[in-house]
């Protein structure tokens, strides 16, 4: 890692550390009787009556009501696949809350 003038290693190392922190948000997936996942994720798909979409980090604020179908939830490390009837999910400040099956 290529360090600026008057840098140190150890600035950078936070640097790249902050970097890492915005590839991520958080997720909450759960329905009226269990928790699906909680954690973080680099990007989750999922879809609408207007078809399929991802969220990103650092996504806008968004409210979307889910048709059925399988929601996808990469972690980095990987691939979670849930399957739900419908669904709310809600974007809020790199949080991803869904409730499924309600």
């Amino acid at each position: 890692m290529a360090l600026s003038s008057g840098g140190t290693y150890q600035a950078a190392q936070v640097a790249a550390k902050d970097s890492k922190a915005e590839q991520r948000f958080q997720v909450k997936i759960f329905s009226p009787y269990q928790t699906y996942y909680q954690g973080e994720a680099t990007s989750l798909t999922a879809a609408n009556r207007t078809g399929p979409f991802d969220v990103l980090p650092g996504h806008i604020n968004f409210f979307s009501l889910l048709s059925g179908g399988t929601v996808v939830v990469n972690t980095g490390y990987q691939r979670l696949e849930f399957n739900i009837a419908r669904g709310i999910l809600r974007v809020n400040v790199n949080e991803v809350t869904l409730f499924a099956d309600v």
